[in-house]
């Protein structure tokens, strides 16, 4: 299901070559799937190709029932949407006594 979900987001966003990776982690209690989709930095358009394609995986791994790995702004806050609200909480709680006056890595889960 995640690599043919993969490859249509790939067709969908134009982006052509689609790469997919899965790695049983541990003692097979834990499997991570990666996306890869190419872009040319250089084209404004390529860029924001590819980030819709990253976008719509962090919505995909969730619905999934996964985390989405080292997820950008768009989907850590999916990711808070979805947190249980103590835990919610204890990262407000966490993030404030470790960085008061909101300097490391401003805009990073920004609770």
């Amino acid at each position: 299901e995640a690599y043919r979900r993969g490859i249509e987001l790939s067709l969908k966003h134009d982006i052509g070559t689609y790469s997919f990776m899965a790695r049983v982690v541990g003692r097979g209690h834990a499997l991570m799937f990666a996306w890869s989709y190419p872009f040319n930095r250089a084209d404004a358009k390529s860029v924001e190709r590819a980030r819709r394609a990253l976008d719509e995986t962090d919505e995909l791994a969730l619905e999934l029932g996964g985390i989405p790995w080292k997820a950008g702004v768009y989907g850590q806050r999916l990711i808070m949407e979805r947190m249980d609200p103590n835990t919610l909480n204890l990262l407000k709680r966490v993030k404030a006594l470790l960085d008061p006056n909101g300097v490391m890595n401003p805009g990073n889960w920004e609770a």
